[in-house]
């Protein structure tokens, strides 16, 4: 015959206390792995955003060197150094640098932006 082990028997306790630790432990795991799994998300967001925000600067200082270019057409003399009507030399501006190229048998302007690695041109008829 079996005699049944009472319920306040400290072989119990040991039994449901293997499991609540076992359990914790695979909880804490599967938090760890979705925490690092969000990390790894936010990083790739803030690369995509970090490039996104260099191209519309360098964007933005391309047109700036057209800017001046179309200045120097305009008022037809060479107001930001003696490098020719329309010519700007590589300038450095805020986040980056611009300069103009020009062909005048086409009469385009080339403006050209760089922030960090990302480089952008806009091509300008005038």
């Amino acid at each position: 015959m079996v005699t049944p082990v009472p319920s306040d028997s400290p072989r119990r306790g040991r039994s449901t206390r293997g499991v609540a630790l076992i359990t914790t432990v695979i909880l804490l795991l599967m938090l760890g792995a979705l925490g690092a799994s969000l990390i790894t998300m936010l990083e790739a967001r803030l690369l995509s955003v970090t490039l996104e925000v260099d191209r519309l600067q360098a964007s933005y200082l391309a047109e700036a060197g057209l800017a001046r270019a179309l200045y120097e057409i305009t008022k037809d003399r060479d107001a930001f150094g003696p490098n020719g009507v329309g010519v700007i030399a590589p300038t450095a501006f805020g986040p980056g640098f611009f300069w103009v190229d020009k062909d005048p048998k086409s009469q385009v302007l080339i403006g050209t932006g760089v922030v960090r690695d990302v480089r952008r041109v806009i091509v300008n008829k005038y």
